[in-house]
């Protein structure tokens, strides 16, 4: 995709970027909220946010990294809003097919253990291990260097081994 911006052709990378990234923007939206109506809420607040600034975008050659990363902003500053966490935990679990037994237990700690995360850590980790991004752009997105990104992901993981501790014996 051709990510030079220049008024004249801001429909056409627009359009590039929904057609292109769309359903990977999507996809780290609803690891954040949770649930498709919000998400979607999200992502048009995002892109129509992207639009009127359009001209702000410091780096043309990667938009869909900035209009990612105002999508992230966006759904945590939702959070923030509502102040709603325990019913997103629970829209989740109400999303998913019922596991039995043990493994629900295991389920429901590991999503409670995961909300609990600050928000940095768990960007990081939604982005290099549920989306499978590479360093380089999981880090691009988050506005870090790929050492600050390696050490999140270690920072999530070693929070989560001691929260699951118990649970994973």
């Amino acid at each position: 995709m051709s990510e030079t911006v220049v008024p004249d052709n801001r429909e056409l990378v627009f359009g590039e970027l929904i057609d292109c990234h769309l359903p990977m923007m999507r996809r780290v939206v609803f690891r954040i909220l949770g649930n498709t109506g919000d998400t979607d809420d999200v992502i048009q607040q995002a892109l129509l946010k992207a639009w009127t600034k359009f001209d702000r975008c410091e780096k043309p050659d990667r938009i869909s990294g900035w209009v990612c990363r105002i999508a992230c902003n966006e759904a945590y500053d939702l959070l923030r809003r509502r102040k709603r966490e325990v019913a997103i935990f629970e829209n989740r679990l109400a999303a998913d097919v019922p596991a039995p037994g043990h493994a629900r237990e295991v389920t429901e700690a590991i999503e409670a253990a995961m909300s609990s995360l600050p928000e940095y850590l768990h960007s990081a980790l939604n982005l290099t291990i549920f989306e499978g991004l590479s360093t380089n752009e999981a880090a691009d997105l988050l506005g870090c260097g790929p050492a600050t990104l390696y050490w999140r992901v270690h920072k999530a993981r070693k929070i989560l081994g001691k929260q699951l501790k118990e649970l994973l014996k």
